[in-house]
Parts: structure tokens; sequence; C-alpha cells
């Protein structure tokens, strides 16, 4: 390790490393930009890569967000850790035109690992995350099809907070409005659970038998015969994240796969919340192929979140027939992050060394299958949906009207809290008649959680459920 050289290692340990105020966090709450509605001090992790985190005031809590589903292997990974020490001991920034030896085997690794069409492809990367991992697929788009500007984009989508994406993503609770909304075609995603056409059976993300996907030829109408413009692009979260969790059938993604193809539009897959093991596998892509045995891969598939285990960073990965990028039409000042794919490099090697992903899909399934057999006894638990764990549990009124329970959801959060598990929860789905939707929990730790983990986690949902319907 370095030497520092205009500071003593004493005076950067007071500036990083003192003790926390308290009178410095009310300057915070008073200074901070956002509004001043939370009041957790997230300390860090209770042991380097536990699944644990601590806050300010003394508590230990059993992460089931993995912090934003991003910590894959746990919190302050020690292996990360020590990468970006070593990584900045040679470079921490680049100009975007300059080749860096870490760059040259970061691009060689993600290009080796993506699925189908995609391998062997051009890879971009940055330090801001997969909304501007998407502004780099759409204009790979244009450069590709020059007959329009319009993309496809799909009900309860998320695609990122910057005013573009927010134009291409399920409306927010914001008080303003995205832009560029004119480019958007917003169509219909296949939320079997809900279906309009009244299929009854479509649960854990798995379509009716009975299902003749009218869904899928809705949406092959909206774009063959009522866009308003000349869609050139379609972005889709394979396995919707935000929205509730909820998987496409396999069916609708070769079915929209097949439209695209024949009508020239790129297909653009949003592997944001399910990249790099969550599912079970290293990309919901590659799940499909393997549960089924049909390649859904797409033209260009973005991907952040779980990268590179805590670091910062976007990542778009094109087929390898797509025309590239020119220099300015990629460039930002931090399109090199030399510690970000650092870390993706080590984060790669880890999963697919220690078999994590198979490991997901193990205890996964143990926590799906528990929760699922919990809901023999609690009808308020309407659906659970994976693969591995990236589980999602929809509370409801009751089974016949299947009424989402909002108010379940909130209890659920807050008694967990106490008991010691801190779960996640969909985005709102807003209504412009004034209510909204948000009854889907989340349940996606680290993918680094062990046996006697699975089931702590089981045991504070039970409880945390029982209580929460106790309370209402």
């Amino acid at each position: 390790m370095q030497e520092p050289r205009y500071l003593s290692k004493e005076e950067i340990d007071k500036i990083l490393l003192s003790p926390l105020s308290q009178d410095e966090i009310e300057r915070c709450k008073k200074d901070h930009l956002l509004v001043k509605d939370r009041d957790i001090v997230y300390m860090g992790a209770i042991a380097p890569g536990s699944i644990y985190f601590k806050t300010h005031d003394g508590r230990e809590i059993l992460d089931c967000t993995s912090q934003a589903w991003v910590y894959n292997l746990g919190h302050n990974n020690p292996d990360i850790t020590y990468t970006l020490g070593l990584q900045s001991q040679i470079t921490t920034h680049a100009w975007s035109y300059f080749l860096t030896p870490i760059r040259i085997r970061f691009a060689n690794k993600i290009a080796e690992i993506v699925p189908g069409q995609l391998k062997g492809g051009r890879v971009s990367v940055n330090n801001s995350g997969g909304g501007w991992a998407l502004e780099c697929a759409i204009r790979l788009a244009m450069i590709n099809n020059k007959k329009g500007d319009q993309f496809i984009v799909f009900r309860r989508g998320y695609h990122g907070s910057s005013l573009v994406m927010m134009g291409a993503s399920q409306r927010l609770p914001m008080r303003f409005s995205g832009f560029g909304t004119e480019h958007w075609l917003r169509t219909f995603y296949p939320y079997c659970y809900r279906c309009p056409w009244n299929y009854k059976e479509g649960l854990g993300g798995i379509r009716d038998k009975s299902c003749n996907l009218e869904c899928l030829e809705m949406v092959r109408q909206q774009i063959e015969m009522y866009a308003t413009g000349n869609p050139i692009g379609c972005i889709i979260e394979p396995m919707q994240g935000p929205g509730g969790q909820i998987p496409a059938p396999v069916d609708f993604l070769m079915g929209l796969k097949e439209i695209c193809r024949n009508n020239n539009i790129l297909l653009i897959y949003d592997e944001a919340q399910t990249g790099f093991g969550r599912t079970g596998k290293m990309f919901a892509t590659e799940w499909y192929e393997a549960t089924y045995g049909k390649d859904v891969s797409p033209d260009i598939m973005t991907l952040t979140k779980a990268a590179a285990a805590g670091v910062p960073i976007g990542i778009t990965v094109a087929k390898p027939k797509l025309r590239m990028l020119t220099e300015f039409e990629e460039h930002s000042t931090f399109s090199s992050p030399s510690l970000a794919m650092a870390a993706c490099l080590v984060n790669i090697e880890i999963l697919q060394k220690h078999k994590i992903p198979e490991s997901a899909a193990k205890l996964g399934k143990i926590i799906s299958s528990f929760i699922k057999d919990l809901s023999e006894d609690i009808p308020q638990i309407g659906d659970v949906r994976g693969p591995g764990l990236f589980i999602g549990v929809e509370f409801i009124k009751d089974g016949e009207s299947r009424e989402p329970h909002n108010e379940l959801l909130n209890k659920l959060i807050h008694i967990g809290w106490k008991n010691g598990i801190f779960f996640g929860e969909q985005m709102q789905i807003m209504s412009t008649a004034g209510y909204y939707i948000q009854n889907t929990l989340k349940v996606k730790p680290p993918l680094i959680i062990n046996d006697e983990d699975a089931d702590m986690i089981c045991i504070l949902f039970e409880k945390s459920v029982k209580e929460a319907i106790k309370s209402l």
C-alpha cells in the first residue's frame, strides 16, 4: 500500500473514521438536499462480507435488500476491498479513449460470459449505472436504424431516474415528468397473477396452462398497427423488479423476440436487478435457456447493481454485428472506471469459482417453498414469485378479489425492522384517480447466505407477517 504524501495517516483516519457525533447528523439533516425523512444512519457491515449491517443506534439488521440489490457478495466484501486497494495503486481513472489493462480484461470477460447472441459482443461501461447504460443502448439503436426514434417500453417498468429514462418508466411519485415522452410507446407487460383476460392459474411467474398469450398479440398489434411513429428499439426487463418481481413467461419473450426481428426493432434487455447470479444463473436470460431450452437472448443487454459488488457501474453489451459508437457518441468523463471494472472482474471470478448462483438457486427455492407453504394458513399471501433469490411475495385482502393489500405490506416492512430484518418493497404504481398499488414484498438477500441464514429469514418472515396481520 502506498504511503500518503500530503496528509498523515492520522489526519486521514480522523477525516474518515472519527466517531460520528449527533451534531453532525443534525447538521446534515439541515443541509442535505433530500427531504428530511431519513433518520436511520447506516454504519456498514457488522463484519466484512456479512449479510448483516449495523446502524448508528447500535442495531444489527439482517439485510434482505442487499442495499438496493447491490451487495450480492455481502456488505463490504473483503475480496472487493482488497481489489479496490490493489487497483488504486495502479490507476483510479484514465481518459476514456485510452485502453488500460483492466479495461481490456474487463471487456473480454463480459463478452465471454454473456449469453446467446450477445456472446463475443461489444462492451461499453460507465460509472453512473443502469440509466446511462440504457441511454447507450438507445444511441446504438438510433445508429443502427435511422428510420425512427421511438422505443417500446412496458407497463410497470422502471429504467432509471434520469429525466430521459423517467419517461421510459412507469409513472413515479415525482413532482415533475420526464423529458422526451414522445419517444416512448408504452405497451402491456405479462402479469400472469393479474391477467386481464381472466386466466386465474398464472402463479409463481408461470402462465396459466390455458393461456393463449393474448397479451403478446396485443403487443404485436400495438407495434405493427397502432404505433404513432416508427419504433426502432424495445426495452424490457425480462423479470420486472421494481414493478413487483414479475417474471415474463418464456413464450412471451420468445414471441416478442420474433416480433422485434420481423419489424427491424432491436430488442434490449434491462437486467439491472437480475444480473450476476440472483436468479440462480449469471443472467435471467441464461436462466430461461437453462430452464426451458429456449434462447431468449436480446440484441443488447444492460447491467448494473450487483455487477461490481458495491462499486457504481453500468454496462452495455451489444451483439457483435451491430454498428458501433464513435468516441464522441460513447464519451463521458468517467466512462473508463478502473476501480469498478476491477471489482466486476473479481466479483465474476468469485461467483463462478464458488458456484454462488447455484447456491442462490437452492436457498431461494427453500425460502420460496417455505412462504408458499405458509400461504396455506395465511390467505393474505396471494402469490410467491422467483426464481432464485429474486423473490417477490404479493399480499392481497382476499383470494377471490385479489385486491392489493398495501397496508399489510407497509406494516410488515416496519414490524420486520423491529424484529431485526430489512425487507424491500415494490415501487408505487400510481393512479390518476389518487390511489396507488404497492403490495409486493421483496426478499433479496446477498447471494452468499447459507442454510442457517435462509432458516432465519423464514423464521423472521413468519414472525413479522403474523404480527403485521394481528396489528391491522
